[in-house]
């Protein structure tokens, strides 16, 4: 059972940041050489998600081929709806190579900022 939102460990191969939302703002804002991805399901991120998120849902038995593609050294920024699904999402990206993943703390029901939705 998830029971919260939980932490992965940074190593001095990978860093992993929890972060608030307006530090994740600035920091998204911030940052050029980056991928923002939604691990929400599609049907969450067809109903409003960050704007420029792109989707690979945790939940897909194929998340790992989801990914697969990014190039594990870009700052690669996840998050979910309640911070439940995007650390584990983080700790499989760490497993498959990835380096640095900032991490929106409390997910996407407390971004402040604006949403898009799909047509």
């Amino acid at each position: 059972m998830l029971t919260g939102c939980f932490s992965v460990r940074s190593t001095e191969r990978f860093s992993y940041a929890k972060i608030d939302a307006d530090s994740y703002a600035r920091l998204l804002a911030d940052s050029t050489d980056r991928v923002l991805i939604d691990v929400r399901s599609s049907g969450e991120h067809a109903k409003g998600h960050l704007p420029g998120a792109i989707n690979r849902s945790y939940l897909s038995f194929r998340y790992g081929r989801l990914v697969r593609d990014i190039d594990r050294s870009t700052l690669v920024f996840l998050y979910c709806h309640t911070c439940h699904r995007s650390p584990f999402a983080a700790r499989r990206m760490k497993r498959m190579g990835f380096r640095r993943v900032v991490d929106l703390e409390g997910g996407f029901q407390r971004w402040p900022g604006p949403i898009t939705t799909a047509p």
